[in-house]
């Protein structure tokens, strides 16, 4: 099937072959989604083509929907012939009443869908619903910024449920997911539709989300499955896809017409192979010039918000790399953030529909536990933000972690040619140089770690600090946010490697790896768009709520790193220190949800919402809230206004990286009127910011009199440290950023 022409004659040839059954999900294959289920109703023109396909010789057709069989019913039951099959096959129905599968209704859902009931008890919008095997929570009409924190909340529930009930999974799809008896699935009805279409049928499966792929995979090499929309990240068992509903019921409209007619043009909307990989490594090579790999993907857009969501999940890599990867015939790879029920990864998929094209990995469920949750996030991750109170390791989690690294090494190996320079970002992939090497990977390889690298005291602590320092320096270039980081990493390498350490170079088996600084930035100048209207009420509306009062803004992602009790606790003394500061200042403090799923986040949340309600408690009046508490997202827009709103951007993590809050407030100041900057001199930002107040967020007393100091500030003393702050953002932004960086990796090799 080399062009057009080939894959139109396939499919003239496989839809006129008798006995043939059509097997087609119902939401997001025939209808587009809706806001609330009952919402999606089939339209005239789908009930009669549904009617007449049904009745035509040698065809069978039927709905496997998750739908519950009274809707399903209401919706189709009247189309003679048309097989019905719900609740992702529990429910059949031929002719005649429904059957349910031999299968008792689990008691134990109950339990789950009060429990996420109660979640959603203050959102009116979110929609718990109770089938028979099943349970599933919509949120397609919860406000995107309410939306994550909405979904951790839930992610942690359902993780804690399903891990104490066995023979039950999480599936995701579109807006939803939903947790149900893993012996019920799509899968189930394929025999069954085969057995009323006749011996020797063949069948062709249409579908959108992961609840079909059970269906995908349970045909045969003679039958045929096409994928419905462009959602991106996952892997799928379809040989096909087309783009939308649209699509699919224009295929469904030919197929009628070849069926009656015989003979008749190619159709009007062909499906598109699905392109897996591994791609051959010749022509992968010759179309991708670098590979940029990261643990996760940028916010991917799916088949029914192509534009909203993408911007939403625009940060300072997305920003960087985008142009990047796209102006150097890039691709990225990256974990999808699906958690397969199996023991086995997912094949690596491609799609090269979008700028840059992007790649991905389906990962086990345990994997993720093990490595990512595990690893990841309780042994390097405090460890390398100098919390070694927090460390955890187990031996594990650490077989996990060099796992994960050799999947995504086999899956790099594949796309790419020896030859091609690799880009590896953060701490999730730190022994995926030594996995390439060992794969006869030639190019040029680079890791930039996003967070700080300790000193060798802290490092020293993990039991394989000499094994992963030596797959450290399988790399060719090795970059971090600041000079002092630089430091540590070539102290550790003077400890505990045999290696040579120089001032910017390590000599380690005749190789030379480069070691330097590359501190990341911002798009300083998006800052200063003007928002959306519906963005900009929403934002008034808050500042409204304040009055008058000065304000002080914190928005962190809610991590114990972040330092948000300690601020909290600051502001508090600042309150008690200066009385003269009550009801003429307040706090907002934005906390982007996150990790609820892991008890030291759950324990931070209960520490800072307990903190906001003693400040209130103890000094709020009538008409003076001292602290607004915000657990949400806010949008680029929003954010940017109430940087500029307000009078003290309040940025004190305990350590960081580096902290782009701190240059998104000096950006987005108004430069005749702007604000202060009160920044910890343990972000990676307070090297380049040396112009802001510089505070250490560990000493209450200090900082409560850090903020003291930036509330009085004059005018003079702002304008003049805000102009040289604003000069150090704009120097080194976030494109200047990856584009220094592939210069070094360029010239490595």
């Amino acid at each position: 099937m080399g062009g057009i022409v080939d894959i139109a004659d396939y499919w003239q040839g496989f839809v006129r072959q008798s006995p043939l059954a059509v097997v087609t999900d119902v939401d997001g294959t025939l209808l587009p989604f809706a806001p609330r289920p009952e919402e999606a109703l089939p339209g005239p023109d789908v009930v009669a083509l549904l009617r007449e396909l049904a009745q035509l010789q040698g065809l069978t057709v039927a709905l496997a929907s998750g739908r519950t069989h009274e809707d399903l019913d209401r919706l189709f039951g009247h189309v003679p012939r048309l097989l019905l099959v719900a609740e992702h096959g529990g429910w059949r129905r031929a002719e005649g009443a429904w059957q349910p599968v031999d299968l008792a209704p689990p008691e134990a859902l109950a339990e789950l869908a009060r429990e996420l009931e109660r979640i959603t008890s203050h959102q009116t919008r979110a929609l718990v619903e109770r089938k028979t095997w099943s349970v599933a929570l919509h949120y397609r009409r919860v406000p995107p910024s309410e939306r994550l924190g909405l979904l951790i909340q839930a992610d942690a529930v359902v993780r804690a449920w399903v891990s104490g009930h066995a023979g039950f999974e999480r599936l995701e799809g579109v807006h939803a997911f939903e947790v149900r008896s893993s012996r019920i699935h799509k899968g189930t009805a394929a025999p069954w539709v085969r057995e009323h279409a006749g011996a020797g049928a063949h069948l062709l499966a249409l579908g959108d989300d992961l609840t079909d792929e059970d269906l995908f995979r349970a045909l045969g090499s003679a039958d045929d499955t096409i994928l419905v929309g462009r959602e991106l990240a996952r892997s799928t068992a379809a040989r096909w896809r087309m783009n939308g509903p649209g699509a699919a019921l224009a295929f469904l409209r030919w197929i009628r017409a070849v069926r009656r007619e015989g003979t008749t043009p190619p159709p009007p909307v062909l499906p598109r192979p699905v392109t897996p990989l591994p791609l051959a490594r010749k022509e992968a090579g010759e179309r991708f010039k670098l590979l940029a790999i990261s643990n996760r993907l940028p916010a991917l857009r799916t088949p029914t918000e192509p534009c909203e969501e993408r911007k939403r999940g625009v940060g300072g890599l997305v920003s960087a790399l985008e142009p990047a990867l796209t102006a150097r015939g890039g691709l990225w790879l990256g974990w999808s953030g699906r958690a397969l029920p199996g023991a086995e990864p997912g094949p690596a998929c491609l799609d090269d529909d979008v700028l840059p094209p992007l790649a991905w990995l389906d990962l086990p469920g345990e994997w993720v536990e093990k490595s990512y949750n595990g690893f990841c996030n309780r042994s390097l991750w405090p460890l390398f933000h100098s919390m070694p109170e927090r460390v955890r390791f187990a031996d594990a989690e650490w077989e996990r972690y060099e796992q994960v690294n050799e999947v995504f090494a086999a899956a790099a190996s594949n796309i790419v040619d020896p030859d091609t320079p690799i880009w590896v970002h953060d701490y999730h992939l730190l022994a995926l140089g030594r996995a390439l090497r060992q794969r006869g990977h030639r190019g040029a390889l680079g890791l930039f770690l996003h967070i700080p690298f300790p000193g060798v005291d802290l490092f020293s602590m993990i039991p394989t600090a000499e094994r992963l320092l030596d797959e450290l320096l399988d790399f060719d270039l090795l970059g971090f946010h600041t000079p002092g980081y630089v430091g540590n990493f070539l102290q550790c390498v003077g400890a505990l490697s045999p290696a040579r350490v120089g001032d910017d170079v390590v000599e380690h088996r005749s190789r030379r790896i480069r070691v330097g600084a590359f501190p990341i930035g911002i798009l300083p100048e998006s800052f200063q768009e003007l928002p959306e209207l519906g963005v900009a009420e929403e934002t008034a509306a808050l500042l409204q709520a304040i009055g008058q009062t000065r304000l002080v803004i914190g928005v962190d992602r809610l991590d114990y790193t972040k330092g948000i009790p300690e601020r909290l606790r600051a502001f508090g003394r600042l309150l008690e220190l200066f009385p003269e500061w009550r009801g003429k200042v307040s706090l907002v403090q934005v906390s982007v949800p996150s990790r609820a799923d892991i008890p030291e986040y759950a324990e931070q949340r209960a520490l800072v919402e307990n903190a906001v309600g003693r400040i209130n408690g103890e000094f709020g009046e009538a008409h003076w809230v001292p602290v607004r508490y915000l657990y949400r997202s806010y949008g680029h827009g929003q954010l940017a206004q109430l940087y500029r709103a307000s009078d003290v951007g309040y940025v004190t993590p305990l350590r960081d990286g580096m902290n782009l809050v701190a240059k998104e407030y000096v950006a987005a100041q108004d430069p005749l009127k702007p604000g202060v900057l009160l920044l910890s001199r343990f972000a990676g930002a307070a090297v380049e910011l040396k112009d802001a107040v510089l505070t250490n967020p560990y000493h209450s007393d200090g900082m409560a009199r850090d903020l003291d100091r930036a509330l009085r500030m004059g005018l003079e003393e702002r304008l003049d440290r805000h102009g040289r702050l604003l000069a150090a953002v704009c120097r080194t932004t976030a494109v200047t950023w990856a584009e220094d960086f592939l210069r070094a990796l360029e010239a490595c090799r």
